[in-house]
C-alpha cells in the first residue's frame, strides 16, 4: 500500500538543465524506492510544479503521509523558513495528512565520494 509520498524540492531555476536534474534524480529516487512509496518532485521558485501542487497531486494519489526532502546543501532561510511555512500552510489544507520535512542534504559524508569522484573524472 503507497502511503508514504516523498516530494523531491528543488530550489527552482530558469535553466531547462536544472529541471531536468530535478527529473533525473527524482527518477533516480523511484527507481530505488519500494512500492511503499509515492515519489514526486516540486520546485522552491520558478518551476513547477510547486511544492503546494504537488503536495495536492500526491494526497490525490493516496499519500496519507508527506515527506518533503529538500535538494539543498546549505540551512538557509528556504530551510529555516519558507519551507516550513509552506508546510505548515500546507498541514492546515490537509489536516489527516502528515506533512513534513527531511533534513536537507547537507555536510553528508557521503557527498565525499562523489566530490572525489567528480575529482578524479576532471583529471583523467
Amino acid at each position: 500500500m503507497k502511503e508514504t509520498g516523498v516530494i523531491i524540492l528543488s530550489h527552482g531555476s530558469r535553466l531547462p538543465e536544472a529541471q531536468a536534474a530535478l527529473q533525473d534524480i527524482t527518477c533516480i529516487v523511484a527507481s530505488k524506492a519500494t512500492e511503499d512509496f509515492l515519489i514526486e518532485s516540486a520546485s522552491l521558485q520558478i518551476n513547477q510544479p510547486d511544492l503546494p501542487t504537488a503536495i495536492a497531486r500526491i494526497v490525490k494519489r493516496g499519500a496519507k503521509r508527506v515527506v518533503v526532502v529538500p535538494l539543498f546543501l546549505y540551512p538557509g532561510l528556504h530551510i529555516q523558513k519558507d519551507v516550513p511555512e509552506i508546510i505548515a500552510a500546507q498541514s492546515n489544507i490537509y489536516k489527516d495528512i502528515s506533512i513534513t520535512m527531511s533534513e536537507h542534504i547537507g555536510a553528508d559524508p557521503r557527498l565525499q565520494e562523489i566530490i572525489m569522484d567528480r575529482v578524479r573524472g576532471a583529471i583523467i
